[in-house]
C-alpha cells in the first residue's frame, strides 16, 4: 500500500511540475510578443484569469482544446508547450523524428 501512495505522489509532482513549466513557457511566449495577458486571452479566445492561472502554476490541468488555442495563438507547438523535447536525449529524439 506504501509503494501505491508513493507513486500517486510522484505521479502528482511530476503533474505539478510540468503544469508550472508550462505556464513559465506560456508567459515567456507571452512576453516575448509584448503581450499582455488580456491581448493572449484576446487572440486566444480564452479567460485572461485562466491565462494568470496557468502561468501561475494554481491550475494543474489543461484541457488539449486549451493548449491548442494558445499554441496557435503564440506561434508555436503543443509540443513545445507540454515541454516534451526538453532533455537532451529527448532532444536528440526530436531531432531524428523531425530529419525523418
Amino acid at each position: 500500500m506504501f509503494f501505491d501512495t508513493l507513486e500517486h505522489y510522484s505521479s502528482m509532482l511530476a503533474v505539478e511540475h510540468n503544469a508550472m513549466r508550462m505556464g513559465q513557457r506560456i508567459r515567456m511566449q507571452r512576453e516575448k510578443k509584448g503581450w499582455s495577458q488580456h491581448e493572449l486571452a484576446r487572440r486566444s479566445h480564452i479567460p485572461q484569469a485562466t491565462i494568470s492561472r496557468l502561468e501561475s502554476g494554481d491550475m494543474k490541468d489543461i484541457q488539449t482544446m486549451l493548449a491548442r488555442r494558445l499554441a496557435r495563438a503564440l506561434g508555436v507547438g503543443l509540443d513545445y508547450l507540454a515541454g516534451t523535447f526538453e532533455d537532451d536525449e529527448d532532444v536528440e529524439l526530436a531531432q531524428v523524428i523531425l530529419a525523418g
